[in-house]
C-alpha cells in the first residue's frame, strides 16, 4: 500500500499550505453557515406570508385540527406494577406464570 506524504524543507511553503488548507476549510464552513442561514430566513419568510394571507383572507382557525373528544386517556385502566415485599422470599410458583411446567 502507497503511502502518500507532503515534505517541504522551506518552512515558508509548508506554512503557506498550511494557511491554504486551513483557509479553505474556513471558506467551506461559512458556506455552510450562509446556507443554513438562508434556509432559516427563506422559512421565516415563507410563514409570515402564510400568517399574512390567512389573516388577509379572514381564516381564523388553526391549521391543525384539535384531538376529537373520544381519545382522551381513562385513568381507571391504568396498571401499575406490584411492589415488592422487603424481606419476604418472593414465590417459586406464581399462578400468572406462562411457559412450561
Amino acid at each position: 500500500m502507497q503511502v502518500y506524504t507532503f515534505s517541504t524543507k522551506n518552512r515558508v511553503v509548508a506554512l503557506l499550505a498550511a494557511l491554504v488548507v486551513l483557509g479553505a476549510g474556513a471558506a467551506l464552513l461559512l458556506v455552510g453557515f450562509a446556507l443554513l442561514a438562508g434556509v432559516a430566513i427563506a422559512g421565516g419568510v415563507l410563514g409570515a406570508g402564510m400568517l399574512a394571507l390567512r389573516a388577509l383572507r379572514g381564516e381564523r382557525k388553526p391549521p391543525l385540527y384539535p384531538p376529537s373528544g373520544g381519545s382522551a386517556l381513562d385513568p381507571s385502566l391504568e396498571v401499575f406494577p406490584e411492589r415488592p415485599r422487603i424481606g419476604q422470599p418472593e414465590p417459586n410458583e406464581d399462578p400468572r406464570r406462562i411457559g412450561p411446567e
